[in-house]
């Protein structure tokens, strides 16, 4: 027996299924060592090539998707492979009797992997028949989870594009989703929207968690940009708190409660290569929310509240320089 070869293919296995089921089914762990260093280089090289380019940027979830796969394929494939190799005779070709050759491992392991049958390389012997009925159900597993991993991940993307709509539906900015809520009285529009967005954004807190990858999906229209429309919702809520008097809110509980979600949200960047941006971003205009009729505190009351949010503002301002997008309202 070779066992290098088969100290090989245990090495290769054992890391691919730690980095499988950590990515697809540990969700508190987020994404694998693998899986999460692959999906940061995918989107630092598409994001270095891009140039800037919107397009060329979107590809890089995707790709990188696609990366994942591809690697978890060919860590248990080549595993196999080598454990397989690793005893001369395991396998032999009914067609001429011989013992199978190293091509002929590929060969073999790939079938099996992929659940095709029975080929004309056949295992000899009961222990690795044994062996090939387990590669063969490693293979069931891996293949049924990572399109499953798949799916999960492209329905997140399209919640996380859908929820970006519906808030970018009510303004661009912070300051003029508050002004497009105003009624003339109050802000009440924003209640039953503010108890909608919380659903939103703790579903999409859960997917982000559970798939770090979804940070490196790239939206070409500003509306449909998640972070994009996270910045602007955190900005309404704090230009309600610290510009609009309190009788004029919508219900403080679920303006509380948006604040909590988007605390959450920001916590999944922990462990990823996104920090904060070293400069502020602008504080919003509240002479628009003036010349739309609503009451606002003094304007120095109002800048001196915001930049003790400056860590936060920071956070989300990072958030969107990584994601090549522009602060709302810009």
């Amino acid at each position: 027996m070779n066992e290098l070869y088969m100290w090989i293919g245990i090495t290769l296995l054992v890391i691919a299924l730690i980095d499988f089921i950590w990515t697809t089914l540990w969700i508190e762990g987020g994404a694998g060592p693998i899986t999460n260093n692959l999906a940061n280089v995918t989107w630092r090289v598409t994001k270095l090539i891009s140039g800037g380019n919107s397009t060329i940027l979107s590809l890089a979830g995707p790709l990188a998707l696609v990366m994942i796969i591809i690697v978890w394929v060919v860590l248990f494939w080549s595993g196999w492979t080598f454990v397989f190799a690793s005893q001369y005779g395991a396998l032999f070709n009914t067609e001429n009797g011989l013992p199978a050759d190293f091509m002929d491992h590929i060969y073999f392991t790939g079938y099996v992997f992929f659940t095709l049958g029975n080929g004309e390389i056949v295992p000899n012997g009961n222990n690795w028949k044994m062996m090939t009925i387990i590669a063969t159900g490693t293979g069931m597993f891996s293949i049924t989870f990572a399109v499953t991993f798949l799916l999960s991940v492209l329905e997140a993307v399209t919640q996380k594009r859908a929820f970006a709509q519906s808030v970018s539906g009510i303004g661009k900015s912070g300051a003029d989703i508050v002004r497009s809520a105003w009624n003339g009285k109050d802000l009440h529009n924003l209640d039953l929207l503010l108890n909608s967005f919380s659903t939103e954004l703790s579903k999409l807190t859960a997917q982000h968690k559970a798939y770090p990858i979804l940070h490196h999906y790239h939206s070409i229209n500003a509306q449909t940009e998640g972070v994009v429309a996270v910045a602007a919702l955190d900005e309404a809520i704090t230009v309600i708190y610290h510009s609009v008097p309190k009788r004029y809110w919508p219900n403080a509980l679920l303006l509380k409660e948006n604040r909590s979600s988007i605390d959450d949200y920001l916590q999944t960047l922990h462990g990823t290569h996104i920090g904060s941006a070293k400069e502020e971003p602008p504080i919003p205009d509240i002479a628009l929310l003036s010349e739309a009729g609503i009451p606002v505190n003094e304007k120095q009351e109002f800048e001196s509240a915001v930049k003790q949010l400056s860590d936060r503002r920071k956070q989300l301002l990072g958030l969107l320089k990584d994601n090549d997008s522009k602060w709302p309202g810009e």
